[in-house]
């Protein structure tokens, strides 16, 4: 293995202290599945969850060698592994609760009572060791929107760019490409040159992203060869978490946890779930003292001097808060939880981007895709010598024909003002919060002036997460709604805290979402007739060519739509008591040293994958932390 696994120095024979009392400062380092020991020390900070934005804060915060840092995470480390650092392997450890979580939602009504899978990362490293590797911002407007909502302390584009530069390492794309585009993916002003996540441009690319750009620019799409600048609208060649030197994945446990596991002052417990905050209330707000977690069976406590901070995600954070007795009064008096903190924002306005994938045959069978890795042997093997030689090829291929689009490229007006009247009407009817009603606000004007994206297109040369079978070889092509209407939430409905939660993402709750997806899969069955994708695509698989009608696609989509692993806004930021959770200094409302740093604090969706923005998230509120110290 390439990290340290226990440095545990022997307390009784050394300090002549009980194992029973908590020892000032880490005497336990690197990665470890000890918890005994892990729980004996007392950390300065304690983070809860080793994933995208635990470890970046624990990297940045254990700089000052004077702070010690523990880390609780539920998963193992899984380094040097093929399905996390094989970038053409995305997809495969989904489902696997070696890797994933593997949630699902609560049965959804407008989905005819399907419930969801929901797939998010179990394992160091988190969702950035599970996801698909695309790395964008979202658009100046998206971060914008958020200090509409009162929000201070520079939550917006101009306060957060220099934090996605600060993470990032740019390698620039290579100028031929099947884009044609007139300048280097990457070359812009503002892309990060020294951060810890590198970041690079496929150097492989199969037959079919040419034929796919060509045919979406002939349909009045533009090209976006800067898609960094604060505008992502049009075909862009998405850059991706992939290191161009090694060809594989990079992540926050592979790129900000092990060149620091060796640091004496930094802790990362592993297998171990944390399952309640502890607090001292002595008038006043409330102080984190300590974690609770479980780990082989056995429950255990550790010390926190200065701060807690949830890092779990958007499905974990709520929880925790609610188990810890902060939230909705009745719901937590209900199940017998003492209420810390009253607030019943908690857990609610969870948004997430919905999903359609329509698959494609091709004509040629023997047109190489990502499946062709998993079906024929030979070429396998060939691919794979080049990867690991010179860190080339299709094994290092990621999916890079993005694209997003305001609906007036699609819709006439005709249709957009009618989709808004129907959308207005059933807002009015739905008596949403405030908080809510000035989101739906911004999303409405947004849409309207049509500068900023509402839908996605994404193209991958092959089927993601599963390889075809030998006889048949296929594409996906994948439309999103990128900022829907609809709001979930997230609770607990039981004490027992290793019990998953309610999930509700609510999909479709608004006709307008479900628009939203069934223009995009016109417009995916309209690009596989476009040439010259055409003259590469045989029928259509899913939906199948029987499908045409607006009637007949929303049939399809309430059958399959799902999720783009993109949940966010259970602990949001925004003022207290107006859909705020955590203040813009990310402490949770009612509590003096307990903070969230994780997705769940984002209080709108972006137009974007999210990776780069839990990324700068993370080292924006590490430079909080260590200026309140």
């Amino acid at each position: 293995m390439r990290y340290n696994t226990l440095t545990v120095l022997p307390f009784v024979a050394l300090l002549g202290k009980s194992l029973a009392t908590p020892v000032k400062r880490s005497q336990v380092n690197g990665i470890t599945s000890d918890a005994a020991t892990f729980a004996q020390c007392s950390f300065d900070y304690v983070i809860v969850g080793g994933g995208t934005a635990g470890l970046v804060l624990a990297a940045r915060l254990t700089e000052d060698s004077t702070v010690s840092v523990g880390v609780i995470e539920a998963g193992e480390p899984r380094f040097d592994d093929l399905n996390v650092d094989t970038p053409a392997y995305l997809g495969q450890a989904l489902f696997n609760p070696l890797y994933d979580w593997v949630y699902e939602t609560v049965p959804q009504t407008t989905l005819n009572g399907r419930s969801v899978p929901l797939n998010l990362g179990k394992m160091i490293g988190g969702s950035s060791a599970l996801n698909f590797m695309i790395w964008q911002r979202g658009s100046q407007g998206d971060y914008d929107n958020w200090s509409q909502l009162g929000i201070d302390g520079g939550w917006d584009w101009a306060g957060l760019l220099p934090y996605f530069e600060k993470t990032e390492n740019v390698t620039s794309g290579p100028l031929d490409t099947p884009y044609n585009f007139t300048e280097r993916a990457g070359s812009g002003i503002g892309e990060g040159n020294s951060g810890p996540i590198a970041v690079s441009y496929n150097n492989f690319y199969s037959t079919l992203e040419g034929p796919y750009a060509q045919s979406l620019l002939s349909l009045g799409v533009p090209e976006n060869a800067d898609p960094d600048n604060g505008d992502t609208t049009g075909l862009f060649n998405s850059a991706a978490s992939v290191d161009v030197q090694t060809g594989n994945r990079t992540y926050s446990g592979r790129n900000y946890l092990l060149p620091n596991v060796g640091r004496p002052n930094l802790a990362v417990l592993v297998g171990a779930q944390a399952t309640k905050i502890q607090f001292n209330q002595d008038g006043g707000n409330a102080t984190a003292t300590g974690v609770q977690f479980a780990s082989s069976g056995t429950n255990y406590t550790v010390s926190a001097d200065k701060e807690v901070i949830l890092s779990t995600g958007s499905i974990r954070t709520p929880q925790l808060l609610e188990l810890s007795g902060i939230g909705d009064e009745a719901r937590l008096s209900a199940l017998g939880i003492p209420v810390v903190v009253a607030n019943s924002d908690v857990g609610e306005n969870l948004q997430d981007h919905q999903t359609l994938n329509s698959g494609f045959l091709l004509v040629d069978p023997d047109i190489p895709t990502i499946d062709t890795l998993f079906s024929n042997a030979s070429f396998a093997a060939t691919q794979m010598e080049q990867y690991l030689t010179d860190h080339t090829g299709f094994f290092t291929y990621t999916p890079s024909a993005l694209s997003f689009h305001p609906l007036q490229q699609f819709w006439t007006d005709d249709e957009l003002d009618a989709a808004l009247a129907q959308l207005q009407t059933e807002i009015a009817q739905a008596n949403v919060s405030s908080f809510i009603s000035k989101q739906f606000q911004l999303q409405i004007d947004g849409i309207k002036q049509g500068l900023v994206a509402q839908m996605e297109l994404l193209f991958v040369a092959g089927v993601l997460g599963a390889s075809s079978n030998d006889q048949q070889n296929f594409v996906d092509m994948s439309n999103f709604a990128s900022r829907p209407f609809s709001r979930g939430s997230v609770h607990i409905n039981t004490t027992d805290p290793l019990a998953y939660p309610q999930i509700d993402t609510a999909y479709l709750q608004y006709t307008f979402d479900k628009q939203v997806l069934i223009k995009g899969a016109h417009v995916t069955r309209n690009l596989s007739q476009t040439a010259p994708l055409s003259n590469f695509i045989s029928s259509p698989l899913n939906p199948s060519a029987n499908v045409t009608t607006d009637q007949d696609f929303e049939n399809y989509i309430i059958e399959n739509v799902g999720t783009e692993w993109h949940q966010v806004g259970t602990a949001s930021l925004g003022p207290f008591g107006e859909g705020g959770v955590v203040a813009s200094d990310l402490i949770v409302y009612g509590t003096s040293n307990l903070r969230v740093v994780d997705a769940s604090v984002m209080p709108m969706q972006i137009g974007a994958h999210i990776q780069a923005t839990v990324y700068a998230i993370a080292e924006k509120a590490a430079d909080i932390i260590k200026a309140a110290q």
